[in-house]
């Protein structure tokens, strides 16, 4: 089984100057755990939730949360957080290499890459279903 017969081809994406809470509304809206990072059709990062949720919580404690310091990272664009050397595999890789990937570098999601171009997303969860389905 290749990755082009299980990947998801509607890839929600962000671009580097998109704002962190926009950034989070995207994921909530279309519940997902992350995006690729695009610049006129190219692939420049990964953002996800992780990302996010530990740029939020960095250097602060529950007892001494400054309002205004945590506002003003909702501000912060994703080129700033966002994960820069991507993993990512071809439409013609196996269900099992993406697989290997994944575990190998214990990441989520693989953004499935054809001629420099975002061509969709890969996933651990469309890996099982699309095990369950074959079974």
């Amino acid at each position: 089984m290749k990755v082009n017969q299980v990947m998801n081809k509607k890839v929600i994406t962000c671009n580097p100057e998109e704002k962190v809470s926009a950034i989070l509304n995207k994921l909530k809206f279309f519940n997902i755990s992350g995006m690729p990072v695009v610049l006129k059709g190219k692939l420049v990062g990964l953002i996800s939730r992780t990302d996010i949720t530990n740029y939020l919580s960095v250097d602060i404690e529950a007892e001494e949360i400054d309002k205004k310091k945590l506002l003003e990272r909702y501000k912060t664009p994703a080129k700033e957080i966002m994960t820069k050397e991507v993993i990512t595999v071809d439409p013609s890789f196996t269900v099992e290499e993406a697989a290997n990937e994944m575990v190998e570098h214990d990441i989520n999601m693989l953004p499935v890459i054809h001629d420099d171009k975002v061509d969709g997303i890969l996933t651990r969860g469309d890996i099982v279903k699309a095990l369950a389905e074959h079974m």
